[in-house]
């Protein structure tokens, strides 16, 4: 072996080091941030012929980590076909939001509501939104635009964030909250 080929080894292992070692001083631990939930019917939801809001229920359920894996592929038709364990079980840490012709507005998830100390003693990092109507158009085969994905972490939102936008559309669940621009 010659004499640059060590340095250059020598050079890509101190490399390596400083890498492994560096970022474990910048590692962030993720700590639930407490949001005002904001969840809004779009106007796309309501029936052509009538101009009417049908019934749309709304499920926030409060994920940790180690089981948000098992939540990302769970089918909304599943999820509200009225039989669902899942759902059952998650009813003492999910809250239900029912829209309809008489209630169109949007309903709020305060900051102070007690399901965010639930959440917290749960170790929620995300929030799986399941939202079902009759004039959300799904395809056969396609994403499911049913069921959204919004972290809760402190870490994903600007400093200051208050309070996370959640729209139901005919066209899927939307958050159209900016999050922070990871770097």
């Amino acid at each position: 072996m010659t004499t640059a080929t060590r340095i250059a080894k020598i050079g890509v292992l101190a490399a390596a080091m400083v890498l492994a070692f560096g970022t474990v001083g910048c590692a962030t631990t993720a700590k639930l941030g407490r949001y005002d939930l904001v969840v809004t019917p779009d106007a796309t939801l309501r029936d052509s012929g009538t101009g009417r809001l049908p019934p749309v229920e709304v499920d926030l359920v409060g994920v940790g980590a180690a089981d948000a894996a098992q939540w990302q592929s769970y089918g909304a038709d599943q999820y509200f076909s009225g039989e669902d364990a899942r759902r059952k079980g998650a009813a003492s840490y999910a809250k239900t939001l029912t829209f309809n012709a008489d209630n169109q507005g949007p309903q709020t998830i305060k900051a102070t509501d007690p399901i965010w100390k639930l959440w917290q003693q749960r170790g929620v990092t995300t929030l799986f939104v399941f939202a079902s109507s009759r004039t959300m158009k799904t395809t056969p085969g396609g994403p499911e635009i049913r069921r959204k994905e919004i972290p809760l972490t402190t870490d994903k939102w600007e400093s200051g964030t208050r309070r996370i936008d959640i729209v139901v559309k005919s066209s899927g669940v939307d958050c159209p909250t900016p999050m922070k621009v990871m770097k």
